[in-house]
């Protein structure tokens, strides 16, 4: 995505093709790592169960309160909760400078280049308006014009056309593991669902985008690494774009295994690209999930004609397993018995 300023897959089976490295200039191979090949399966014999598992069976129960900086805890804390919008949010329109601690904070969160706001918990109750539903069993992100209750609460400098939703598990992280999402994306120019993962010290790079899909090429997934420690040459960001089937048309699976060698990124369990893990990304990240609509400059572009609103994301399943070489490797567990 850039920087921040129930396993319902589909039947058709996912024919894999390898398109052009998104690093101009740069020739490298879907695969860059050893003993690696697009298509394999991932191995999950080691995953420790449970796992994070979130299958959405309810609206999640979002907190209201501020966002900022707070103590790191893990995925399996049993105080966890999804926090709506972006760890880093600006409060409504003429909200008073100080407000005290417990009292309704609304705030929005969005990107540069964006034509969408995030509000959180207390902009929702506001307005009374939320971006998140159920629909035939999963989560839906629903993005749509910003309604008239909305529009008075979001701050001047962010975009006032639409409303979407986003969520994180900020401050809950973990440092490696596989996280995958079962999802069906939107179809139509600007829509732009994505699945990634961010530091928890809130600083960027580095970033991993487990799944970015272009609503006007819903056959094409894009998945990238974003970091401070490329190979030289290689700039901030490597990535792949993999072309198959139309990602709209059902649920599929969306997954990365991130280690301290080697991140995969898969779809519906096929390997498509590889790369060595940078040195910036041997700390816990958090997930997130959203669904952007780009402004006219943007990489997708903004809306057309063409492009129907309301939209939707829906989500399934979101999970998270730790392996136990990976938590060995970050001292949580004892290394797997031989």
């Amino acid at each position: 995505m850039g920087a921040i300023g129930n396993t319902r897959v589909g039947r058709a089976a996912v024919a894999l093709a390898a398109l052009t490295l998104l690093v101009g200039g740069v020739a490298k191979n879907a695969v860059n790592t050893g003993a690696d090949a697009v298509g394999d399966a991932p191995e999950t014999a080691d995953f420790i169960q449970p796992g994070f598992q979130a299958d959405f069976k309810q609206v999640p129960e979002f907190p209201h309160m501020r966002t900022g900086r707070f103590a790191i805890r893990p995925l399996s804390d049993p105080a966890f909760h999804w926090s709506p919008a972006y760890a880093h949010a600006k409060p409504a329109r003429g909200l008073p400078p100080y407000v005290k601690p417990g009292l309704p904070f609304p705030a929005f969160s969005s990107l540069h280049d964006e034509l969408e706001v995030y509000p959180n918990a207390d902009a929702m109750s506001a307005a009374h308006y939320a971006p998140f539903s159920i629909a035939d069993g999963a989560l839906r992100i629903t993005v749509e014009k910003l309604p008239d209750a909305m529009r008075p609460l979001v701050p001047d400098e962010y975009p006032a056309e639409y409303v979407s939703g986003a969520m994180n598990t900020y401050p809950f992280s973990q440092t490696y593991g596989y996280f995958e999402i079962t999802a069906r994306i939107p179809h139509g120019r600007a829509l732009w669902p994505a699945f990634w993962l961010l530091p928890t010290d809130l600083d960027w790079p580095p970033e991993i985008d487990v799944m970015e899909v272009l609503g006007q090429d819903t056959t094409k997934l894009y998945t990238t690494i974003h970091s401070k420690k490329l190979n030289p040459g290689d700039g901030k960001y490597l990535g792949f774009a993999t072309r198959g089937v139309d990602l709209s048309a059902a649920f599929h699976r969306y997954a990365v295994d991130w280690g301290p060698e080697k991140i995969r990124f898969y779809l519906d369990r096929k390997l498509v690209f590889t790369e060595p893990t940078p040195p910036d990304m041997h700390q816990p990240f958090y997930m997130l999930v959203n669904l952007g609509v780009g402004a006219p400059h943007s990489w997708p572009g903004a809306p057309d004609g063409a492009t129907h609103f309301p939209a939707y994301f829906d989500i399934s399943h979101i999970s998270a397993w730790q392996r136990r070489a990976y938590a060995a490797a970050v001292g949580v567990y004892p290394p797997a018995t031989p």
